[in-house]
């Protein structure tokens, strides 16, 4: 009997990571004796064509195929093209797309689904499948009878003893591919999680907490050096470790393999002595789960956790020289206006952690999805999931609010830099843009060629640098190198800019939505959209003009000020505030190199806005300083 395990392309996250809960399945099949082919399919450009051709290469009687929610549209495709090349083929079905929420198995239309666990119910049933028995007594189970009845089996116990799975199929799966192109790789050293937080699914075990031995996790750390040379390493378990014994022993045990490694660490457990000892055994980053510092929310949450705990971790990590890295989340059930300005708040004032703010995602599995299925909020579970789970309203907030307060999230994650002091700067050379910039952790200056070729920040269009001394992260504070404008974009501008000086403003507006349906990369062309819509007194307007270019431009002073204005002219003082502390953070960051000699050369987005709108900006001491 021929298996062919294929993994699907994921629609949240770069398509080469690593698909681990498959390759444990494929490592256990392949180590008692199955004929087991892999395809990693999230690695291929053209992933249908690579499939298909797969499928008729390999001929397999079996085709296994697991994913998460976020994959649903993809495994779906790939049942159907499998079924339509070989409508004989055994089609099974695993993953938290189908464990989150097994409502989904007759609408695949796989013939057998696992819920749960993979490694062990697969080997039962491949060896079941081979020889032809009959799988009603294998535990864990989704299966069709001949008239289309779904039938679930038994439920199945979680694996007690981790160490008896093998470690993951790293070659069959293109290892090496996703290394190379990321850099590193998130492996797992325990499963299940014992806590019940309300917006989390663990399709290996909520309430229940297993660990790997530390020999087994050391043995398969040594067996990805040895194999494919990594040097980098995350331990992303739902959570690495409860005691702190664990965490300590592991450093020692991998401080001799001088590998860059981070992990998630729950913040109870944190203290100086564990930090600097992680610290010394190769730890960058330390992963926390943070949520809130609304006690409101953590407590309907079910988190279990105090601000003041936030605090003292996020201070603790930040004094022991390690990056933190974690995430406040918006929209709980509990979640007011002023809850969420309790969190924003406090991350204004400490955005040295670079905590990162998005709203809660509404998952299949969790406590709060099946809380909105119950209040009608999801009526159709099937259709929310092929959507990809789009925002709902879990507060009780009207829509207008509660959007109004996910966008302000979401501006404020985008556009608000923590920049270091811009020293010197060239664009002299297109080929060779530098910056030497002023560490805003350890003072140092630190130097930074070929910015033209470093990628940006995903989620904020600038540069986020890492210092090489202290190895904290910041911003630099100029757009470095300024983007080329498309001819058809400057025609445009150009036009809106006469029309707009004829007092044709509506005509000039029309233009400018052709502008910002080309690109929203164009700060002054922002600034005069705003600045009509101000004077029209259309402030909604002038505020999301604003805001929708803030994430392409968050390091242009003079868009904050032109923000902060839109946002005073529409009631919502506090952002006004943030814009303009924002603004004047940037300008003195870039007070040594954005001369008005100089402006022209580095920045000449800010030159034509001197030009075209002259401004005495004001700005605030921020309590930054670069001494």
């Amino acid at each position: 009997m021929k298996i062919l395990l294929v993994a699907p392309p994921y629609a949240l996250m770069n398509n080469y990571y690593f698909p681990v809960g498959i390759a444990y399945v494929s490592a256990i099949l392949k180590r008692e004796g199955f004929d087991v082919t892999c395809h990693n399919n999230a690695l291929q450009s053209d992933w249908e064509g690579a499939f298909l051709k797969t499928l008729r290469e390999t001929k397999p009687d079996v085709l296994g195929v697991g994913g998460l929610t976020p994959s649903y549209k993809f495994i779906k495709r790939m049942l159907t093209l499998a079924k339509a090349e070989n409508p004989s083929i055994v089609t099974v079905l695993g993953g938290g797309v189908l464990s989150s929420e097994p409502d989904v198995f007759p609408v695949l239309d796989a013939d057998i689904g696992v819920l749960g666990e993979g490694e062990l119910v697969s080997l039962e049933l491949m060896g079941a499948l081979q020889a032809g028995k009959d799988i009603s007594g294998i535990g864990g189970l989704l299966y069709k009878k001949p008239g289309g009845e779904v039938v679930a089996t038994q439920a199945r116990s979680f694996i007690a003893n981790l160490d008896e799975i093998p470690i993951p199929d790293y070659h069959g799966f293109d290892f090496g591919v996703c290394y190379q192109a990321l850099g590193t790789h998130d492996m797992i050293s325990s499963r299940g999680c014992p806590f019940h937080c309300t917006f989390c699914y663990s399709a290996l075990g909520r309430g229940k907490h297993r660990y790997h031995s530390l020999d087994y996790v050391m043995g398969e750390i040594n067996f990805l050096i040895k194999e494919f040379g990594i040097h980098t390493i995350g331990l992303m378990d739902e959570v690495f470790a409860l005691k702190k014994d664990r965490i300590m022993e592991f450093c020692e045990r991998v401080k001799p393999l001088g590998l860059t490694w981070y992990t998630q660490v729950r913040l109870e457990v944190v203290d100086a002595e564990l930090l600097e000892r992680m610290k010394k055994s190769g730890c960058s980053t330390v992963f926390y789960g943070l949520e809130s510092m609304s006690p409101t929310v953590l407590k309907s949450m079910n988190k279990k956790l105090k601000p003041e705990q936030t605090v003292h971790a996020l201070d603790l990590t930040y004094e022991n020289g390690l990056n933190s890295f974690g995430n406040f989340i918006f929209g709980d059930p509990a979640e007011t206006t002023e809850t969420a300005w309790e969190t924003l708040d406090w991350w204004l004032a400490n955005r040295k952690h670079f905590v990162n703010l998005g709203k809660i995602d509404c998952w299949p599995g969790t406590k709060i999805y099946h809380q909105a299925v119950a209040k009608g909020i999801i009526t159709d579970k099937i259709k929310f999931i092929e959507e990809r789970c789009p925002i709902v309203n879990l507060t009780d907030m009207p829509w207008d609010e509660f959007i109004d307060m996910l966008k302000r999230v979401w501006v404020l994650h985008e556009a608000m830099l923590w920049p270091a002091l811009l020293m010197e700067a060239s664009v002299d050379d297109p080929d060779n843009v530098t910056a030497v910039c002023r560490c805003p952790h350890c003072k140092k200056d630190q130097r930074y060629d070929h910015l033209e070729i470093i990628p940006m920040d995903r989620d904020r269009n600038a540069h986020r640098m890492y210092c090489p001394t202290c190895m904290l992260k910041f911003d630099i504070p100029l757009r470095l190198p300024s983007p080329k404008l498309a001819p058809e974009v400057e025609e445009l501008f150009q036009s809106a800019l006469a029309l707009h000086r004829r007092g044709e403003d509506e005509a000039a507006m029309d233009e400018l939505k052709k502008l910002y349906a080309l690109t929203l990369d164009h700060p002054v062309a922002a600034c005069l959209g705003v600045s009509i819509r101000l004077a029209q007194k259309q402030y909604p307007l002038a505020k999301e003009i604003a805001r929708l270019s803030l994430k392409h431009n968050p390091g242009s002073p003079y868009l904050l000020e032109t923000a902060a204005v839109a946002y005073h002219r529409h009631g919502d003082a506090k952002m006004a505030f943030a814009f303009l502390e924002q603004a004047g953070l940037l300008r003195q960051a870039r007070s040594l190199v954005v001369t008005p000699e100089t402006v022209a050369r580095l920045d000449p987005m800010e030159h034509l806005h001197q030009k075209l709108f002259p401004v005495n900006a004001q700005t605030a001491d921020i309590g930054l300083s670069w001494e």
